[in-house]
């Protein structure tokens, strides 16, 4: 088990490992709802090698890391959309999408991002304004899936509300769209080839702040204390994994899909088995809550995120 320190970024939203499984993006800031920079950690040295710094409602990586997208981003004279920028770097300079078509969407109070697996398409909760006459400014929510480089020929799933938290499933067929912290903890699931609703969970508490898919379509859901693990086509939940006595922060997976951490406020990890919904080696390095998890592309080392910027790296086989 190693610990290291993140320089100015006390508070960690996600943590994402390179391909290589060297060194690790970190993305976060000072705000509890909002990110201000990114991070890279080298996992040999424990330096903070590079630094981005913006703020933003929302961030996506791709998952080969080689691309970081903002949601709201603030330049100083007005909100920029949705923007991006090239790792390992980045940060010098950042785009925003273009529209060839008349009538391709405007990008306003963007407040969730997802990429599917392959990093080809990026889903985005916004909102834009009615146009309605009785009401031109009253903002809508959208949630639109576009290609990485182009937002041309969108594609529109249906949606009454703004949503924060999204993921598509393994073979980026379907996606799952929730509240988060603010808003609406039921989690509704697209069908994009359909784009219609395919089912949508409620779960029990206020907050859902993590949504995932297994392999086989199940869905894994963060609310509350609890996280539950929903049947492909939805209904009751197959397993309820309870052993954290304090709120879900995050859950990932393992690349062969078959265990799950979770990461709870508790300051606790928890190895669970997907299949069996049976609890395996817990950890608690008393770092304060944790607020973000992630396994490294060799399925055995992971890393936690908790209090104060500290990250914690370790064999889960330990």
């Amino acid at each position: 088990m190693r610990t290291f320190k993140l320089k100015k970024c006390p508070r960690v939203h996600g943590i994402h490992f390179a391909p290589d499984g060297k060194r690790l993006l970190a993305v976060g800031g000072k705000e509890v709802r909002m990110v201000d920079c990114a991070v890279w950690l080298d996992l040999a040295t424990g330096e903070n090698v590079d630094r981005i710094e913006q703020f933003a409602n929302c961030y996506a990586v791709d998952p080969l890391l080689t691309r970081y997208v903002l949601g709201g981003a603030d330049n100083w004279d007005g909100s920029a959309g949705v923007e991006w920028t090239d790792l390992p770097d980045g940060g010098e300079e950042w785009d925003t999408f273009e529209f060839r078509r008349r009538k391709a969407p405007d990008f306003e109070e963007v407040s969730g991002l997802a990429f599917d697996r392959t990093g080809k398409r990026l889903a985005i909760s916004h909102a834009r304004p009615s146009g309605r006459r009785a009401n031109p400014h009253e903002l809508v929510p959208h949630l639109t899936v576009v290609q990485r480089d182009s937002a041309n020929d969108p594609l529109e799933l249906p949606t009454q509300e703004q949503d924060s938290v999204l993921a598509f499933n393994i073979n980026g067929t379907r996606l799952a769209a929730t509240g988060g912290i603010d808003c609406d903890p039921r989690v509704f699931v697209y069908d994009l080839a359909t784009q219609r609703e395919l089912f949508k969970y409620d779960p029990p508490g206020t907050i859902t702040r993590c949504v995932r898919f297994l392999s086989d379509n199940r869905l894994v859901v963060a609310n509350g204390r609890y996280v539950y693990i929903v049947p492909p086509d939805g209904g009751e939940a197959q397993f309820t994994l309870s052993s954290h006595p304090m709120q879900m922060n995050a859950v990932t997976l393992t690349p062969d899909g078959k265990r799950l951490l979770t990461a709870s406020h508790d300051g606790m990890v928890r190895v669970w088995d997907v299949n069996t919904g049976e609890a395996g080696p817990a950890f608690d390095w008393k770092i304060g809550a944790i607020t973000a998890v992630a396994f490294a592309p060799d399925g055995l080392t992971c890393a936690a995120a908790g209090g104060k910027g500290q990250i914690v790296v370790w064999d889960v086989d330990e």
